[in-house]
């Protein structure tokens, strides 16, 4: 955040001066009501498309290498789509083309139901939505149904539908239609729209809504291109106005403490200076968290990756958490519930039981409130090649080494489970789940599960692949290729820095879109992957369109796609106002 004048200029943008539209009728936050249940917002589809070509993936979708697969994708793909057009009268491109501006959609509280409201700018595209509207008015006529119009002010309402509940109402004005599926509604809605005096508060009055939008601009105060916002605990108090247990619902919620979570909203801004884009999302809570509320604990804390990951990981995900806090929480909530002691007697001593140790001494206790997640490719590359590894920080690596995984071993493995294995690989004893057969996958392209766990210095690794467990020994032990000192990794924790100024985060994420793509590109250069691919093209016209495409265009080098694809971060804080999520892909010049 740049200085007082940045946040206050970024707070009127989207609290009140950036909801008049430019071309003079009011914007979304304006229409809809203050007690507006969801909302999503795309502030300009023109401004959005202009913004999309400039990122990596619009400039991919261009390159001269790459347009004519994607074009023989596209074109197959709306040659399987042709009955819509023989039913809406308007092909794929021309729908898309509708619309030419604002596009907004909510569900809204009214005095009775619910109403769905959605609002779109045409613009200059009005012919092609009024081929729809002619349309949809035959097959109501055709089909039985009843059509009617109504004036309100100088406002034309026109309905269609079976009945008065089963109907749409609409009006168009200015370019824009305003559509609804409660006729009662759709008069208020005439009236705010042509401002007669009604009384009407606005989305853009709601102080959870401002709040959690203005968090969620960009740090030069850019204006985001989407937007969205859920009041959960209002939306669940009115879907449950004609249900019986309504009122028994929003007790047990209020006892959960679910009504500490006053909104939840977010912003995608696309292509803003240096970035390809950047993701808000912002959890409006009460300052006093209570019951569930609890579970969420987030602390401070280490985000370096540690010494076993590698440079050439998909992904890395680290969060620093109060493990003991969430775990005293779950079980206060359940004892509320259940009845006192209700947690420890049914799911502590039965875990205990089970597993041979003490779950809150031997496992809870030890935990030293980190988890990490890794992602990787095992060889051979197959379907579900990607992999992950988990890593939980201990206290007690020593006891845990010695005493606690041994005797949780020997347990599970008396019970008659599936056979388990363990064997001693460099300074570490894996305990291994064996595999079914491989014939169970042969020819399918499949890798098989084998979930591995170990004790690597002060930390319990566990995987769903034996090989990638036994490559994170072997590369803790040469420790080449850091992804700590990678200068990729290096790039985006600098921006995250930027972003935080003096603020701490919990939560750190890293990806590496280049590797997924890699591995999606080796697949569908793979001709025993396309052929397995094709059993599932049957009937679904996306997959029929890509084999095409691939089959008819050869592929060019990878490095062509590669160079427009980088790397991105993510990280969570925690402020006084709630959980904050922040995620960004960096542009690859």
């Amino acid at each position: 955040m740049k200085t007082i004048p940045h946040l206050l200029s970024a707070c009127l943008l989207l609290a009140g001066a950036s909801w008049a539209n430019a071309q003079g009728h009011l914007s979304a936050p304006k229409l809809f009501p203050s007690k507006t249940l969801a909302y999503v917002r795309v502030d300009d589809t023109r401004d959005m498309k202009a913004k999309m070509e400039a990122t990596g993936m619009g400039k991919m979708m261009n390159d001269p290498q790459i347009a004519p697969i994607l074009g023989t994708f596209y074109s197959t793909f709306v040659g399987q789509l042709q009955g819509m057009q023989d039913v809406i009268g308007l092909n794929l491109d021309e729908l898309l083309s509708i619309p030419n501006g604002e596009l907004a959609a909510a569900l809204v509280a009214t005095k009775t139901d619910p109403a769905f409201v959605l609002m779109l700018e045409a613009g200059d595209e009005m012919p092609a939505l009024q081929v729809l509207i002619e349309r949809a008015e035959q097959a109501t006529d055709s089909g039985g149904g009843m059509l009617s119009q109504k004036e309100v002010g100088k406002i034309k309402l026109l309905s269609m539908g079976r009945s008065d509940r089963e109907s749409v109402t609409y009006f168009i004005d200015s370019g824009v239609m305003v559509l609804t599926n409660r006729a009662d509604y759709a008069e208020q809605l005439a009236m705010v729209w042509t401002g007669n005096g009604i009384d009407h508060k606005p989305l853009s009055d709601n102080r959870d809504f401002t709040t959690i939008m203005s968090r969620c601009v960009g740090t030069e105060g850019e204006r985001p291109q989407v937007s969205f916002f859920v009041d959960p605990l209002a939306m669940v108090r009115e879907l449950g106005k004609s249900t019986s247990g309504s009122v028994a619902i929003l007790a047990a919620l209020k006892s959960l403490g679910v009504d500490g979570i006053k909104g939840i909203g977010g912003s995608a801004i696309i292509a803003p200076n240096e970035f390809d884009s950047i993701i808000h999302g912002h959890v409006l809570l009460n300052p006093n968290r209570q019951g569930i509320m609890k579970v969420i604990r987030p602390k401070a804390g280490p985000t370096e990756p540690e010494p076993w990951v590698s440079d050439q990981v998909i992904s890395y995900f680290t969060m620093n958490w109060d493990m003991a806090k969430t775990f005293n929480a779950i079980e206060g909530i359940v004892d509320t519930f259940a009845g006192e002691g209700t947690f420890n007697d049914r799911f502590v001593k039965e875990a205990d039981r089970n597993l041979g140790i003490n779950l809150r001494s031997d496992i809870i206790d030890g935990l030293n409130d980190r988890l990490s997640i890794v992602q990787v490719i095992v060889p051979p590359k197959k379907i579900n090649s990607q992999s992950n590894v988990y890593c939980i920080h201990v206290k007690n690596a020593s006891q845990m080494k010695s005493e606690i995984l041994p005797k949780m071993f020997e347990k599970l493995k008396s019970a008659g489970g599936p056979p388990m294995t363990s064997k001693l690989f460099g300074d570490a004893t894996i305990y291994t789940i064996e595999s079914r057969s491989e014939e169970a996958v042969e020819g399918r392209n499949i890798r098989l599960p084998q979930p591995a766990v170990c004790i690597l210095d002060d930390q319990l690794i566990l995987s769903d692949s034996l090989q990638a467990l036994e490559d994170v020994i072997k590369f803790n032990s040469s420790g080449d290729g850091l992804l700590s000192e990678s200068i990729e990794f290096k790039l985006v924790q600098d921006r995250i820095k930027a972003q935080l100024k003096n603020s701490d985060m919990s939560i750190l994420a890293y990806q590496r879109p280049e590797e997924s793509m890699r591995l999606m590109y080796d697949l569908a250069t793979d001709p025993q992957n396309m052929d397995n691919l094709e059993q599932f093209a049957q009937n679904n016209p996306f997959f029929t369109a890509l084999i095409t495409a691939v089959r008819s265009k050869k592929l060019p080098p990878f490095e062509v796609i590669a160079k427009y694809l980088a790397p991105g971060g993510a990280f969570v804080v925690d402020e006084e106002t709630g959980l904050h999520y922040t995620g960004f892909s960096m542009r690859r010049e």
